[in-house]
């Protein structure tokens, strides 16, 4: 039988958002959570900061709706932030984060740098844009509005590669529009609706098998419900 959520008794813990999130960190035993956020624009910090502040905003809203505002005084939504990575591609980021996601996992969690974990903090990455920023600027007040989006990225993917026998069997999938030079199905990164990812994205998206069930392919924006 499930245990009723210590926040709020009237609803089982497994479906208490914030019991949740709580849950993942001790198992992991990690003292910070969040997403780190990549800023690839620079046209405009004024911009730069409404946008932070709506993006964050919606964090603070779904915590309180589950009772677990204590679990503000653990979030880390660490912005990463370099003028060169404007224009930058996946590709070059993504190269980026697993270099500082190797040395952030002892210096914030202190743990080794091979240490798997359970949360997506070092497997996941967002990267803001222009085109991103502004989709979340102009989006209206409504939590399922599906035209704000950011992206997330996958750390770990890499393009596939098929080998002889694959080919002699004809394993081999259609070609899709070409996504930076892409064109599997999956090209590694999504445009996600940006209500979503920070919570419940943090205690959802935490794995491949994660991945594969949101993943939308661009310029689809996918939700995580």
């Amino acid at each position: 039988m499930v245990p009723p959520s210590k926040r709020d008794p009237t609803m089982d813990a497994d479906l208490n958002g914030a019991d949740r999130l709580e849950a993942l960190l001790e198992k992991d035993g990690f003292k910070t959570w969040g997403f780190v956020i990549y800023r690839c624009t620079y046209q405009d910090n004024s911009d730069w900061e409404k946008f932070m502040a709506r993006f964050l905003g919606a964090v603070p809203e779904y915590l309180e709706f589950y009772s677990g505002l204590d679990l503000l005084d653990t979030f880390a939504p660490t912005v990463l932030e370099d003028p060169s990575f404007e224009g930058a591609t996946v590709s070059t980021l993504r190269e980026h984060f697993n270099q500082w996601a190797k040395a952030s996992r002892k210096e914030e969690q202190g743990v080794a740098e091979d240490y798997y974990a359970r949360t997506g903090r070092y497997r996941f990455f967002i990267m803001v844009d222009q085109e991103a920023m502004e989709s979340v600027l102009s989006a209206p007040d409504e939590f399922d509005d599906e035209t704000g989006f950011i992206r997330i990225v996958r750390a770990d993917w890499e393009p596939e590669v098929l080998d002889e026998e694959d080919i002699a069997n004809g394993d081999i999938s259609d070609p899709e529009e070409s996504l930076e030079g892409c064109t599997e199905h999956d090209v590694g990164w999504m445009k996600m609706c940006w209500s979503d990812i920070e919570l419940p994205g943090f205690h959802k998206l935490r794995d491949i098998d994660d991945w594969q069930a949101y993943y939308a392919r661009p310029p689809e924006i996918g939700d995580i419900p």
